[in-house]
């Protein structure tokens, strides 16, 4: 499997470099360029959409483990004590 690996890849290189040109954009020469800056503030942007949408995802699994370890009281012991403030007298002035 690795032989043919081996001899592939060179194969492949030498057969289709000549049709692999690409645009000087892709090449890295953006100096000045308008689309080079826009290039730049997309990939800023990507990193910071990015970053949010793991920290969403990091907060969302400490929300879990918290809520694992500190879990609601029963729903019935909840109805109960509300009951229990709404039957008592309230205390006079």
């Amino acid at each position: 499997m690795k032989i043919h690996s081996l001899v592939l890849v060179p194969v492949m290189l030498g057969v289709f470099d000549s049709g692999a040109w690409a645009c000087s954009f892709c090449q890295g020469d953006t100096s000045g360029s308008r689309m080079g800056a826009a290039a730049d503030w997309g990939i800023i942007a990507m990193v910071i959409i990015m970053f949010f949408m793991l920290g969403a995802i990091g907060a969302f699994m400490y929300y879990l483990a918290y809520r694992a370890k500190h879990p609601l009281p029963d729903y019935n012991e909840l109805l109960r004590e509300g009951e229990e403030h709404l039957h008592t007298q309230p205390k006079a002035l």
